[in-house]
């Protein structure tokens, strides 16, 4: 499928070039995307967009640079800019991938905040399919040994993955102090001093064997189309999830945010449109407005949110679109932008500080971001929602619901089921699909 030999030629006169590079990358065409085998990657990531019909898988890391605290976006923003700088390829833009926790600090078992370029990057893009390779350009001599090394690994026949059947660990405990928690932030709303907060919680599973990463990601793809498919390994763990939620979405100037709040499932106590629902609404969409102002131009909100349908779910979406302004980068925007009080609350620094005083734990990049950016500055990137941490035989699920003057604590646990039952349908799904293909 790959003519190395040719690969080998075309890398060489990039390395040779004057100017000094600290990374190299060219475009290879393929017919078709093939399926990877994750269990021969310890380091990969995965990004689809089914309704866009992009695919990208990524293996290895030929530059990457990690960073937390409060400074975080303005250090990648920096290692980023001067990547570009003295980064040499032969095709398209050249994508890198962008991942960080919800706080400055955590994000355990991931990087607070990682900033990688992938040493092989597999993209479907409308109809197309291309590998891009890339490595140091102090290593590019020993660069497409090593490359055909990782491609023979990662496609080499694989042994059929067991079904994931599984077990759901209830604590009542844990549900009863999620409502306990939720009565303090109603508690605290009351005061004025805050409009909204964000509770999460979480639901361990047993897993009979090990998940394989990319049946689910595949399944999660069938079934929640209209969402950024994501997850990403690192050793034995990996973070996977199905995101309706863009932070952010950049295309030359014009650049794309999602108000998404107010939710509504079949079984749900309150109407999508109620009062309650678009208060929450409200409250997110406004903020983006604001965040958006001194960074870009011709800001337009729909009057009035839209109903985003998605499997088992409802949710109210705005599409705020603006015009960015010369010399803003998308770390800039990521930066102004997070957290929205889509995942946090407002206002957001009083509602960041109540939340760290009240025990609000997230692990992984749980309502964090991830995402793709590229060299001609373009980029996509999802917060990390309806998602699990896998790690051996256990899994964590994440879910939240929004508090605003109003709520009912019960009705906001039953909607962190509704929404934890996006990953346990996929899992049951794919369980289902491969006993009946033993």
């Amino acid at each position: 499928m790959i003519d190395w030999a040719a690969v080998d030629a075309r890398l060489r006169p990039l390395a040779a070039q004057a100017a000094p590079a600290r990374l190299l990358s060219l475009d290879v065409a393929l017919p078709a995307l093939p399926q990877p085998n994750l269990a021969a990657a310890d380091d990969w990531c995965a990004w689809q967009r089914p309704a866009q019909e992009l695919r990208l898988w990524g293996f290895g890391a030929a530059f990457h640079v990690t960073s937390a605290g409060a400074g975080r976006f303005c250090a990648l923003d920096a290692a980023w800019r001067g990547l570009c700088a003295h980064w040499r390829h032969d095709g398209v833009a050249p994508r890198a991938f962008l991942g960080f926790a919800f706080a400055p600090a955590g994000g355990e078992p991931l990087p607070n905040a990682r900033l990688w370029v992938p040493e092989l990057l597999l993209c479907a893009e409308q109809g197309k399919t291309r590998l891009t390779l890339a490595t140091p350009a102090a290593a590019a001599a020993t660069a497409p040994r090593r490359w055909q090394a990782a491609w023979r690994r990662l496609f080499a026949p694989a042994a059929v993955p067991p079904a994931p059947t599984f077990r759901i660990k209830r604590h009542r405990l844990a549900e009863e102090a999620f409502l306990a928690r939720g009565r303090a932030a109603l508690a605290a709303i009351a005061t004025g001093r805050l409009s909204k907060l964000v509770l999460t919680r979480s639901l361990a599973l047993e897993l009979a064997a090990p998940l394989e990463p990319a049946a689910l990601i595949a399944t999660l793809a069938a079934q929640q189309p209209g969402c950024a498919i994501y997850g990403i390994g690192r050793g034995p763990a990996s973070f996977i999830g199905a995101s309706p939620e863009t932070l952010l979405a950049a295309d030359g100037e014009s650049i794309c945010v999602d108000a998404l709040a107010g939710t509504a499932w079949p079984e749900a106590a309150r109407a999508l449109d109620d009062e309650k629902n678009r208060r929450e609404h409200e409250c997110v969409a406004t903020a983006i407005r604001a965040a958006l102002e001194g960074l870009a131009s011709g800001i337009a909100m729909p009057a009035a949110p839209e109903v985003m349908s998605l499997a088992g779910l409802t949710h109210l979406r705005r599409r705020i679109t603006a015009k960015r302004r010369p010399a803003v980068s998308l770390f800039d925007l990521v930066a102004r932008l997070f957290p929205t009080p889509a995942i946090g609350g407002a206002p957001t620094p009083a509602a960041l500080a109540w939340l760290a005083a009240h025990g609000e734990e997230r692990s992984a990049w749980y309502t964090g971001g991830l995402g793709w950016l590229d060299a001609a500055g373009d980029g996509d990137i999802a917060i990390a929602l309806r998602c699990g941490l896998f790690a051996g035989n256990a899994a964590t699920l994440h879910a939240g619901a929004g508090f605003v003057a109003g709520s009912v604590p019960e009705q906001e646990l039953a909607e962190t089921e509704a929404k934890l039952a996006t990953l346990l349908e996929a899992l049951a799904a794919l369980r289902r699909r491969q006993e009946a293909a033993a």
